[in-house]
């Protein structure tokens, strides 16, 4: 049983929200529900307490408020019903709503209890679809996904002004099991200290020029977000030119490799998960001095890197550690015309060749690093891995299972990454 907050907002929708409260109720639930006085021009609140057994909050402050009373019992209704969240559930949440929650704005009961939870969540948008996609609203909504909101895509469909478009609340089942899912991420990782590394490191070769790849940090801030949405405290350690979350979650930036490693070694200690995301260069550079001049060749000296992932475990074995390895994949040309890759394709229509080539060049991580986990991704692909907003990757673990996770927004791999390891 959880406590669950419902505020409706007054789209023609919110007459839906009834069928939701009902259906939230047979798993016994405890529903708590506010609502916009325009909303109560949609819905009965009397119909809505008749289910759910409580009051509904319409007003912050009632005919017959005395601030008196407010002191002596210390409690006021806002705070009270945000701090009993599990989750709080805006349905249906329209423009003006959504407006309102990115400008800060706490005028009505639903407006000024949000700004007080400290539980997830989850904006359900219902519009007419020109106002979906008009900047502003498409601007609020990615301030409260930044402030960690999670926002149900509306369905496309008939609206309630005649047109058909995006904005339309979805089923009221669909709304439901997004709710459970919400509730049970909330506990997987529940207070666990998760630390991720992303983005790329730099080598100097003089004061102008560097050494470094192609990696924007987006698949590690990615499970940095996942991890808290997930329930856990998360550090986030990213490269300097790759963008820190919004979520309030803890932001350290590195450079170069020995940057990242000194970084890295100060915080195993109190760590329990470790996801090594970052792309970290194989090599430093002898600085050649302060700017190499362009009028005249140069050469420049290579030295490997320590591998930063070997030492996690021998400072704290306790660590559950994953790795990432990026990998091009060889052609199925390539490997056909007889070219002495690792792995020769089976005769088999399920591209086992791929699956053995993740597994063979995940070996290392998991007998040097000690690794749990190893994320293999190619990078030889254009439309994933590096600098895109998609991914596919393989989890390959110690017993040698490989779990494939199929082309996805780094956002949802993140998700099913951790579910996968974490929820088996």
């Amino acid at each position: 049983m959880s406590h669950i907050v419902i505020g409706i907002s007054s789209g023609i929708a919110a007459y839906k929200s009834l069928d939701l409260i009902q259906l939230l109720k047979k798993d016994n639930h405890k529903i708590y529900v506010m609502m916009t006085k325009k909303a109560m021009h949609i819905v009965s609140p009397g119909k809505i307490e008749e289910i759910t057994g409580y009051p509904v909050f319409v007003n912050v402050f009632e005919d017959s408020f005395s601030y008196e009373q407010i002191l002596k019992r210390k409690k006021v209704d806002h705070i009270e019903v945000a701090k009993k969240a599990d989750i709080f559930v805006v349905v249906p949440s329209t423009a003006n709503t959504i407006a309102k929650f990115a400008a800060g704005l706490a005028d009505d009961f639903i407006s000024t209890s949000i700004l007080a939870t400290t539980a997830p969540v989850l904006i359900c948008p219902s519009m007419n679809d020109k106002m979906w996609h008009h900047p502003a609203t498409q601007r609020n909504l990615k301030t409260l996904t930044s402030f960690g909101y999670e926002i149900m895509m509306p369905d496309t469909g008939s609206l309630a002004c005649g047109t058909d478009g995006i904005g339309r609340l979805p089923d009221v089942k669909k709304i439901k099991k997004e709710i459970e899912g919400i509730l049970l991420r909330k506990k997987l990782l529940e207070g666990k200290r998760v630390l991720v590394t992303g983005g790329g490191t730099i080598e100097p070769i003089d004061d102008a020029r560097v050494i470094t790849n192609r990696s924007t940090g987006k698949m590690g801030k990615a499970i940095a977000e996942a991890s808290y949405r997930y329930g856990a405290r998360v550090t986030y350690l990213h490269a300097h030119n790759a963008e820190p979350s919004q979520l309030p979650i803890k932001n350290l930036i590195f450079t170069t490799s020995e940057d990242l490693q000194k970084s890295l070694i100060n915080k195993l200690k109190d760590i329990d998960i470790v996801f090594h995301v970052a792309a970290v260069s194989d090599f430093t550079v002898k600085r050649v001095g302060k700017k190499l001049s362009s009028s005249v060749p140069h050469s420049i000296t290579l030295s490997p890197t320590k591998k930063i992932i070997n030492e996690i475990k021998k400072i704290n074995p306790k660590i559950t550690l994953i790795g990432f390895k990026a990998i091009a994949f060889p052609s199925e040309a390539v490997v056909k015309r007889g070219h002495p890759e690792r792995v020769k394709r089976p005769k088999d229509p399920e591209n086992t060749w791929i699956l053995r080539v993740a597994q063979n060049d995940s070996q290392k991580l998991f007998t040097n690093a000690d690794v749990d986990y190893v994320i293999v991704n190619d990078i030889s692909r254009p439309d994933i891995g590096f600098e895109t907003e998609e991914n596919e990757v393989y989890i390959v673990s110690k017993d040698k299972k490989i779990k494939k996770i199929e082309k996805a927004s780094k956002k949802d791999i993140a998700q099913k990454i951790i579910m996968y390891i974490f929820d088996l």
